[in-house]
């Protein structure tokens, strides 16, 4: 059976593409040896399931340890109802010792008879059986709620003590959020129980990394080895640059390049621009991972992070809490850059305006075409002067927003644009939370014309002038917009949508206010 890229579940060993995941994190065998318990935590679908199973069939073939994975996800149906909890865990975990341990290793009748309630009880009964130290890792075990959460943290801290003889020798969970990031809300004592707190065993917390750019071409050379297709080099530096290493991202790209309905033809080879028309083919697509990260937009805290990344305002992001900016961390949202908190990777920085603005994009009915020249070119002012006109006639588009209202204006002409250019261009977009504005180039039919977006300010006008110009010259352009919005509602309409050229060294700025 040929091997491809993996995109939905654990990758399996002969059928996947794959790299060696004790490149992944590092210290683990040193924390099993030394009789730790630790948390593994990462975003969905970084490779966590599968670096965990590659680990427990090392171990088991080393000898040394019996070692087990067991996914306690099952049990969040419970919620609250902790005996049934109990039973749901040790009936996984008596599932998944028959599938992946030797019989000899399945626990007897003894482990879980009828007065057995606790699954602590039951792994006690257990590791008195078994002739070897027990490693166990429990995965999704944030996934559980409330009550339920805390019994099962409580009962693995109660057990520490009896370790290895009678409890697990070491023991892992993994999730997507540090131990010490739950909060966890209690119905029995009617308050928020920090997870730190019912499980102050914790010896380390590893996070697990992304692809470097040697692994991503590792796994293509897999591929050229498979198949004898070739990928440029500069593709390969394409597909790095897009994903940053987030494992889906490039078994995606790998997929959509190598396997799927636009798949490159074996005989020739890849090229840099394809890889560009696989990355727009998976935003337009939206497969569930993606559908995953933009459904959390809605969450308050999440998009209390996100505005002030779009709109570069650094002190708006001082004022939101640190456990906020670590939930969107968690995600693999965001991540701490050279401009301050960033998106994550380019992939997700295009996703999120796109889905912010796709409502707004449905409202603003425009014929692409007819910003289009003869000669196949943008008409940029023709563009411009229809957006000022249609905020006039529509500002409530941005002041009736119920939610990004700081980042209305931004993101109502993003849909514009998004609007006009899906006729055949592309946006490049450029924000973090250090930037103070949002920079957008437009690429079409071999021009660029390149903006920059600010919220009206004493200062907005002299940095922005500044700021733009850097960004021409990164760009080798000699000229673009900087489009100033008003903060909350509009009072003088006569200055909306006034505009003033300016040079700013050897660059031509034009200045729009709206």
């Amino acid at each position: 059976m040929p091997r491809f890229f993996n995109t939905a579940g654990p990758c399996i060993p002969g059928e996947h593409y794959m790299i060696d995941q004790a490149e992944r994190f590092e210290n683990i065998h040193q924390l099993i040896d030394d009789k730790s318990y630790f948390v593994l935590h990462a975003p969905r679908q970084t490779g966590k399931t599968t670096a965990i199973l590659q680990l427990t069939n090392e171990l088991n073939a080393a000898g040394k340890y019996i070692a087990l994975y067991t996914n306690v996800e099952a049990g969040q149906a419970w919620r609250n109802n902790i005996n049934e909890l109990n039973r749901t865990i040790i009936n996984e975990l008596r599932i998944n010792a028959k599938v992946y341990l030797n019989n000899k290793y399945y626990p007897s009748a003894e482990c879980y008879e009828p007065d057995v309630r606790d699954f602590s009880t039951f792994l006690t009964n257990w590791c008195m059986e078994l002739p070897k130290p027990l490693v166990l890792f429990l995965d999704e075990v944030d996934s559980l709620i409330g009550d339920g959460l805390i019994s099962v943290l409580r009962q693995l801290r109660a057990g520490y003590t009896k370790r290895p003889k009678a409890f697990p020798h070491a023991l892992c969970i993994i999730g997507l959020r540090d131990i010490r990031d739950y909060r966890i809300y209690s119905d029995a004592s009617k308050k928020y129980i920090v997870g730190g707190s019912c499980f102050n065993i914790k010896k380390e917390s590893l996070r697990i990394k992304d692809f470097s750019k040697e692994q991503v071409k590792h796994l293509f050379q897999q591929h050229r080895q498979d198949t004898g297709q070739k990928i440029k080099p500069a593709a390969l530096e394409k597909i790095y640059f897009y994903s940053e290493g987030q494992p889906w991202l490039v078994n995606a790209l790998g997929w959509e390049l190598c396997f799927g309905r636009h798949a490159i033809p074996r005989d020739q080879t890849i090229q840099p621009e394809q890889v560009k028309n696989a990355v727009e083919i998976l935003i337009k697509r939206r497969d569930v991972h993606l559908d995953q990260l933009t459904d959390k937009l809605t969450e308050p805290r999440v998009a209390r992070v996100i505005e002030a990344i779009l709109i570069g305002e650094q002190t708006q992001l001082e004022e939101i809490s640190a456990e906020d900016h670590q939930y969107l961390l968690d995600l693999g949202l965001v991540k701490s850059g050279r401009q301050g908190l960033e998106i994550a990777n380019p992939i997700y920085r295009e996703i999120i305006p796109r889905e912010l603005t796709v409502v707004m994009q449905d409202a603003v009915a425009q014929n692409p075409a007819w910003y289009v020249n003869k000669d196949g070119r943008l008409n940029i002012n023709k563009v411009l002067n229809a957006y000022i006109e249609f905020y006039k006639e529509h500002s409530e588009m941005v002041t009736n927003r119920k939610t990004y209202t700081e980042a209305a204006h931004h993101l109502l002409f993003m849909a514009w644009l998004q609007r006009i250019v899906n006729g055949g261009g592309i946006i490049i977009r450029e924000y973090a939370a250090g930037l103070k504005r949002l920079d957008l180039c437009i690429e079409f039919a071999g021009e660029r014309f390149a903006f920059e977006l600010k919220l009206s300010s004493p200062k907005a006008l002299e940095q922005g002038r500044l700021q733009l110009s850097e960004y021409l010259d990164r760009l080798s352009l000699d000229s673009g917009w900087l489009i100033i919005f008003t903060r909350g509602r509009v009072t003088d309409w006569d200055k909306v949508g006034q505009r003033d050229t300016i040079m700013e060294g050897n660059k031509k700025i034009e200045t729009i206010n709206l």
